[in-house]
């Protein structure tokens, strides 16, 4: 814990006094310890694709997906930070299929706050956290339901928010709905969440709730998820891809989850129907 602690520290302060240096040994880090994301990425993304990279941070991510959707897919890359979408759009300069966005994705459109992290450029959130005190700058929310116009089509929610993800996924239910081969890849960090203000339990009810398949991403490909292996800590997280079942529709008007007393879950849908037929293979 004390080595990983030095490593981020270390991090940080190349990020803001050698960036250059910073931006190879991070796209060099990610491309490793995310190798089983990638190569689902490009197994699952046509040419052609849209694709949200919300989280999109210096643009890592989003140099990747605009490599796997071609020059006639496009992708919106959301990163609410001034420091981080300055970084994002200089990266993203010269690919044409990439639109920087400086905005909070989440329920709603509007105004928001981001409560800024001094240790970590990657733990910016849209909250504030308990014990942990911040400096708090004004930046613009968006909900993709308001971002994306009705009938435009969506392939991919890539979703790397701090725990922001329950709120972005409900502000982006009627895309969801209209999209029936939408897929989704998360980042699925429980303590987040709760610092956030949900329990881990919902988001996995509301993409459930969507009809969607639940895998782990592991190093040696896709394995169901299991929620007895799930940790509430502050350094455990796994990411996670959802895809709707062969066969199945559902429609969602609106989703209300709410959490009694024993941590469990009481959602109410206004409309949903479905038909089973097994799942949708990758």
């Amino acid at each position: 814990m004390q080595g990983a602690s030095l490593f981020r520290q270390i991090g940080n302060k190349a990020y803001n006094y050698a960036f250059p240096a910073y931006r190879f040994a991070y796209r060099t880090y990610k491309a490793y310890a995310d190798r089983a994301e990638r190569q689902l990425l490009q197994k699952i993304l046509p040419n052609g694709a849209v694709v949200v990279d919300a989280g999109a941070n210096i643009g890592i991510y989003s140099e990747f997906l605009s490599r796997c959707v071609g020059l006639n897919g496009v992708v919106h890359s959301f990163e609410p930070s001034p420091d981080n979408f300055m970084r994002l759009r200089c990266a993203t300069r010269k690919l044409p299929n990439v639109r920087p966005c400086a905005a909070v994705v989440g329920e709603h459109s509007g105004e928001t706050m981001l409560y800024v992290s001094d240790k970590l450029n990657v733990d910016h959130r849209a909250y504030a956290s308990d014990g942990n005190p911040r400096s708090a700058v004004q930046v613009r929310m968006v909900a993709l339901d308001d971002y994306f116009k009705a009938g435009e089509c969506v392939d991919l929610l890539k979703l790397d928010i701090q725990g922001y993800e329950v709120h972005a996924l409900r502000g982006a239910t009627r895309i969801i709905n209209e999209n029936r081969n939408i897929k989704l890849l998360l980042e699925f960090w429980p303590y987040g969440l709760k610092q956030a203000g949900v329990n881990w339990n919902e988001l996995i009810k509301m993409i459930e709730e969507f009809a969607m398949n639940i895998m782990l991403v592991r190093p040696d490909g896709l394995r169901p998820f299991e929620p007895h292996n799930i940790r509430i800590d502050a350094d455990w997280y796994v990411n996670l891809f959802a895809s709707r079942r062969a066969g199945e529709v559902t429609i969602v008007r609106s989703v209300a989850v709410s959490s009694s007393s024993d941590g469990s879950d009481r959602s109410q849908l206004a409309l949903r129907k479905s038909s089973r037929a097994g799942r949708l293979p990758l």
